[in-house]
């Protein structure tokens, strides 16, 4: 175990932190799969039990490829812009039916099924060649709706939009787990955009916090209970055989928050609501430490004791969204307040995913990575406990 002791400068307290490997949420900003399978086993030495494709290519932008499967009604889509509010157009009860219908007869696909087999093609064959470790297993990463209906479509779309997206969505994530052997599977749920929503149940948040007012829910009604409903849904379409984990996020859009939290008491409240609900194990489960939260990060990272039960029913890796590029000081500061909260041990993960940043940072990320954490594979091949 990695233990940050006064010879790192970090061991205040007496307190010990124990860092178990390393998590990636999603994109890597290189050109293509085999050059993300072999940076990241190069750069993070026997750190992961997930290793991620990377997203490249048109997915590199989260879920900026999506908005192409709304194409066939061009009206429905949006004039998506980072970091803005989007502008909502009037439409007629029969503009939005007809758009519908014209989807319905035009069909949805994803692509995350396509891109996902033809990655794992490339995953086995390094495997094959030793490049990636046995027993890592092939991560891939999926939004939820909200991530794309919100940005892409118009609101006067969005309710009768959601089941169609949904409906082929699911046929994607099947077809996934009938293609890729389930001991090699990981899947991730990505959950973004569905924070801001539960940020601003909050009125004071929301007055105060203009960017969560650039997304709204679609649906009347608890804004908390439909998206663990929608959540433990999402759960109930991977089989229990497949390792499931969650990533939680305030967004990265031009590296910038739609709200910088002041806690993960959102986090923590959405997850205790989910993992009470759902049939599945939570395998991992990620959350983002920003930069902002350095003045109080004690108080941040409290509400994550309530979690711990939870955690240690279903046997969730916990990773802390804690490493920041060209801030290893920081990170390690990171790490023992966490170790405050978390003494048992945690895997390190950044914020978000890292396609859009430029390579040399995306690598001292994870230079940093591998300074603060141990192997969770030994050399010999057999998982560390």
């Amino acid at each position: 175990m990695a233990q940050l002791t006064n010879g790192h400068g970090n061991g205040t307290n007496g307190i010990t932190a124990h860092v178990r490997g390393c998590h990636l949420i999603g994109s890597v900003p290189l050109p293509d799969t085999e050059s993300v399978f072999r940076s990241l086993t190069a750069l993070l030495p026997n750190r992961l039990r997930r290793i991620t494709d990377g997203e490249t290519g048109k997915r590199q932008g989260f879920t900026t490829f999506q908005a192409e499967v709304f194409a066939a009604y061009p009206p429905m889509l949006t004039e998506f812009t980072h970091n803005a509010p989007i502008q909502d157009k009037p439409f007629t009860p029969e503009q939005v039916e007809d758009g519908i219908a014209i989807l319905k007869k035009a069909g949805i696909r994803t692509g995350y099924d396509d891109a996902a087999i033809e990655s794992y093609a490339t995953f086995r064959k390094l495997r094959d060649e030793g490049v990636i470790p046995k027993g890592v297993k092939f991560q891939v990463c999926m939004p939820t709706v909200a991530n794309v209906i919100s940005p892409f479509t118009q609101r006067a779309f969005q309710a009768q939009v959601e089941p169609v997206y949904e409906e082929a969505f699911f046929k994607a994530l099947r077809r996934i787990q009938d293609s890729i052997p389930h001991e090699d599977l990981a899947i991730q749920v990505d959950v973004a955009l569905d924070t801001a929503f539960w940020e601003a149940t909050n009125p004071r948040t929301r007055r105060e916090n203009s960017g969560l007012e650039w997304f709204q829910p679609w649906w009347k009604g608890d804004v908390k209970q439909y998206q663990t409903d929608y959540l433990v849904r999402w759960a109930a379409q991977i089989d229990a055989d497949v390792d499931f984990g969650m990533h939680n996020c305030y967004g990265d859009m031009e590296h910038k928050h739609w709200h910088e939290p002041t806690s993960l008491a959102v986090v923590v409240e959405r997850a205790q609501m989910f993992m009470k609900s759902t049939k599945h194990k939570i395998n991992f489960f990620h959350c983002p430490v920003p930069k902002s939260a350095e003045s109080f990060i004690d108080a941040y990272l409290a509400p994550l004791k309530e979690l711990v039960p939870l955690f240690e029913q279903h046997g969730t890796e916990v990773y802390l969204g804690l490493v920041h590029e060209h801030q290893p000081e920081l990170t390690r500061k990171y790490i023992q307040a966490a170790a405050k909260v978390l003494p048992d041990g945690f895997g390190i993960a950044a914020e978000c995913g890292g396609g859009r940043m430029k390579w040399e940072d995306f690598e001292d990320m994870l230079k940093i990575s591998k300074e603060v954490s141990e192997p969770v594979l030994a050399e010999r091949g057999l998982w560390k406990l």
